[in-house]
């Protein structure tokens, strides 16, 4: 394997317009609405920003009966310049901390939130 493993990520969200002006508001990106009709016409997929030109995972929020919320799964990390700045932004957008942040020896620092829907996402710096 030439690149790492994790290509694609999903947070299951149960209001995608909540769900996409939290991550917005915290991580002051603009996520983009996927065209998903022909494929699953009952889901609603709004793209975090990628640029394949740069290392990190590609990954969305989704709306749909085939993505269930709520504590629990998978966790994703967001690649921060100093984690604590966006995790000031994270209970006024509607999230709560679990963790603040904390020195992970080596790999630098990080905080544990979770998003209106409850679930658990990590913010990672190196400083």
């Amino acid at each position: 394997m030439t690149a790492n493993p994790v290509v694609w990520f999903e947070i299951p969200t149960q209001d995608i317009v909540r769900g996409c002006a939290f991550y917005e508001a915290v991580l002051e990106v603009s996520l983009t609405r996927a065209d998903t009709s022909a494929f699953a016409p009952t889901t609603e997929v709004w793209m975090f920003p990628m640029d394949e030109n740069l290392p990190g995972s590609a990954g969305a929020l989704v709306q749909g009966p085939e993505n269930p919320v709520g504590p629990g799964g998978c966790m994703v990390y967001f690649a921060c310049d100093d984690c604590a700045v966006e995790a000031e932004r994270v209970a006024a957008a509607g999230g709560s901390i679990e963790t603040p942040k904390e020195a992970i020896g080596e790999y630098g620092f990080c905080v544990i939130a979770r998003d209106p829907d409850g679930n658990r996402f990590g913010l990672h710096s190196m400083q």
